[in-house]
C-alpha cells in the first residue's frame, strides 16, 4: 500500500491523513460511506480510508467496489500492511480488537475506539467553513492590497523595533536605493532618518499603544524644505503590548505652504488696517511739530544751543514722516506710474548708490547681467527700492567685507530672475520664516518693513520671492518677475485679470515667498 504523506497542489502543500478501520457497526454507515467515497479535502489536511479489516460478510459486497481500499481478514494481516496508516479505528462492538491492535500495530500508528471517528465528521464541517472563510479573507486581502498599493501615501509595516517588514508601492517607487530583501530587515531610521528621533511618532506609538500623529520636516536634495504628515498606528496584541506599527507618511508641503500664506494674508490685512489708522492719527500732529520746528529755525534770535535742539526736533519729525509714508504705502500700496522697466538698468543704479561704501570696507561686487535687455512692467522707483533693500541687507550681512554677486537671467519657464547673493553670516533657522513679517527686524533702529514692502511690491507685479540661506555660508535673495511680453499695459487701476502665467511654475496671480534652507 503506497500513499504519500504530503503533496503539493499549485502553491499549496497538503497533508494526507491515512486511516484504517477494524470491524463495522451500522452506526457509522453514513460516515464511513462518506469517507470511503473520495479523498476529503479538509483544508490543509486530507483524510483517506485506505484499509479495512474484519468487516462483516454482509457488508463486503458494498465495500469491495471502492477504489484504493485494501481489505484484510484479520488484525494481524492488517498490522503487517499499514506502514503508511496514521490512525486505526476499532469499530467493533465494545471495541474488542482495541488492545490486540495496540500490541501488534507498527510504532507511530495511533489506535483509538470507534467513537473518535465522529470527530472527523465535525472536522469535515469545520474545514468546509474554514475554506469559505479563507476565500473571503483572500478576497478582502486582495482588495486591501490593491487599495494600499494604489495609494499616493507611503505605508510602512514595521516591527516594534523599527525594522521594515513590508511597504506599499509608493515606498518602493520612491526608495529605489533601499534593499528591502535583507535577511535582517532594514531599520526604519536607515530609510527615514527623522523617524527614530526622540519623541517621534513611531516610538510614541509603541510606548503608548495608541495612534500618534506628527508633522516632520526635512531638507530635500534640491535644498527645499519638505513637510510630511506622519501617522503611526500600533498593532496591539491581547496582552496590551505592541506587535508592530503601521506607518503612513504623506507629503503635505503644498498644503502647509497654502495654510501659511492664508495666515500671512490675514495677518497682513489686520496689520495694514491698524497701521493705516495709527499713521493717519499720528501724521497730523507730526506735521504740526515739524512745521513749528521749521518756523522756529527761521528766527534770527536763537542761540546755538537752541538751534541745535530745534534741528533735532525737525530732523526726527522728518524721519518719522518717512516711516509713516512707508507704513501707509504698505497698507495701501501706491502703484504710481507704471511702464516698461529695464531690470539691468535698475540694478546698476541701485549698485551705484550703495557699492562705494561696501568696497571701501574691502568688499567686492560682481555683476552677471543678462545681455538680452530684460524688461518688466511696473513702477521703476518701487522696483529700485526692492533691489536696494536686497543689496543693502546683503552688504550689512558682510560688515568686514566679502563678495556680493548680482545676477539676472531669463529662465526656461519664462521667469525673469534677479538674484542677490552675499557671502555673509547667513540667516538662522529660527528667524528665517519671520523675515517678511511687517515690523520684524533684528537691526537696532530698523523698522522691519523693508523686506515686507519688497515682498508686497514683487507680488503686485505678479512675481514671487525666494530666499535661500546657510548659516556662515551666505544668503541668496531671488525675485521672480513676469517678462514685459507676458504682462499687458495696466490701466489706472491694478488689473490682475490681465496677467498671463508663464509656461511652467506657479501662477503670477497671488505671488508667494518661498524659504529654501540649504542642507
Amino acid at each position: 500500500m503506497e500513499s504519500k504523506q504530503c503533496f503539493e497542489v499549485g502553491n499549496e502543500i497538503f497533508i494526507t491523513l491515512n486511516i484504517a478501520t477494524i470491524g463495522y457497526r451500522s452506526t457509522y454507515r453514513e460516515l464511513l460511506m462518506h469517507l470511503f467515497s473520495t479523498d476529503m479535502p479538509n483544508g490543509v489536511v486530507r483524510i483517506k480510508v485506505c484499509a479495512v479489516a474484519c468487516a462483516p460478510q454482509e457488508e463486503l459486497p458494498g465495500l469491495l467496489c471502492l477504489d484504493g481500499v485494501d481489505f484484510y481478514d484479520s488484525v494481524e494481516e492488517l498490522c503487517e500492511n499499514i506502514d503508511d496508516v496514521n490512525i486505526v479505528f476499532d469499530l467493533s462492538k465494545e471495541c474488542k480488537y482495541l488492545e490486540h491492535v495496540k500490541q501488534c500495530a507498527p510504532a507511530g500508528v495511533s489506535v483509538v475506539g470507534g467513537d473518535a471517528l465522529l470527530v472527523f465528521r465535525k472536522t469535515d464541517f469545520d474545514s468546509e467553513q474554514l475554506e469559505v472563510n479563507a476565500c473571503n479573507l483572500d478576497r478582502a486581502l486582495g482588495l486591501f492590497s490593491t487599495f494600499v498599493d494604489q495609494a499616493e501615501e507611503e505605508f510602512w509595516l514595521l516591527d516594534n523595533k523599527g525594522i521594515v517588514l513590508d511597504a506599499n508601492r509608493a515606498v518602493l517607487d520612491r526608495q529605489r536605493d533601499v534593499d528591502f530583501e535583507g535577511a535582517d530587515g532594514t531599520l526604519i531610521n536607515n530609510v527615514l532618518p527623522y523617524a527614530q528621533q526622540p519623541g517621534n511618532a513611531i516610538v510614541e506609538a509603541v510606548n503608548n499603544a495608541r495612534r500618534i500623529d506628527q508633522v516632520i520636516t526635512k531638507v530635500t536634495s534640491d535644498g527645499e524644505l519638505q513637510y510630511s504628515g506622519i501617522s503611526a498606528y500600533p498593532v496591539v496584541k491581547r496582552d496590551g503590548t505592541v506587535r508592530s506599527v503601521i506607518l503612513m507618511r504623506k507629503d503635505i508641503t503644498q498644503n502647509y505652504r497654502v495654510m501659511r500664506r492664508l495666515q500671512q494674508t490675514e495677518k497682513l490685512a489686520a496689520i495694514g488696517e491698524m497701521s493705516a489708522f495709527v499713521a493717519h492719527e499720528i501724521r497730523n500732529p507730526l506735521f504740526a511739530i515739524g512745521g513749528f520746528a521749521n518756523a522756529l529755525l527761521k528766527q534770527q534770535n536763537l542761540n546755538e544751543d537752541d538751534t541745535k535742539k530745534i534741528k533735532i526736533i525737525y530732523n526726527e519729525s522728518k524721519r518719522l514722516e518717512k516711516i509713516l509714508k512707508i507704513i501707509l504705502n504698505f497698507a495701501r500700496p501706491a502703484h504710481g506710474d507704471e511702464g516698461e522697466v529695464d531690470v539691468n538698468e535698475i540694478i546698476l543704479e541701485a549698485l551705484g548708490l550703495l557699492r562705494m561704501k561696501f568696497e571701501s570696507q574691502g568688499g567686492k561686487v560682481i555683476t552677471n547681467l543678462d545681455a538680452k535687455g530684460i524688461k518688466v512692467r511696473g513702477n521703476p522707483d518701487q522696483l529700485k527700492q526692492c533691489v536696494i533693500n536686497g543689496i543693502k541687507n546683503g552688504f550689512e550681512a558682510m560688515p568686514n567685507g566679502g563678495t556680493m554677486r548680482v545676477e539676472t537671467t531669463l529662465s526656461a519657464d519664462n521667469w525673469i530672475i534677479v538674484r542677490i547673493i552675499d557671502s555673509g553670516e547667513g540667516i538662522p533657522d529660527d528667524i528665517r520664516e519671520h523675515l517678511f513679517n511687517p515690523f520684524f527686524t533684528t537691526k537696532s533702529g530698523g523698522t522691519g518693513l523693508g523686506l515686507a514692502m519688497t515682498k508686497k511690491i514683487v507680488e503686485d507685479m505678479g512675481g514671487k520671492v525666494k530666499l535661500r540661506s546657510r548659516v556662515n555660508k551666505g544668503t541668496t535673495l531671488s525675485f521672480y518677475l513676469p517678462p514685459l511680453s507676458l504682462v499687458p499695459p495696466a490701466n489706472n487701476e491694478k488689473d490682475t485679470d490681465g496677467v498671463v502665467e508663464p509656461s511652467g511654475g506657479a501662477g503670477f496671480l497671488g505671488g508667494s515667498v518661498e524659504f529654501i534652507p540649504e542642507p
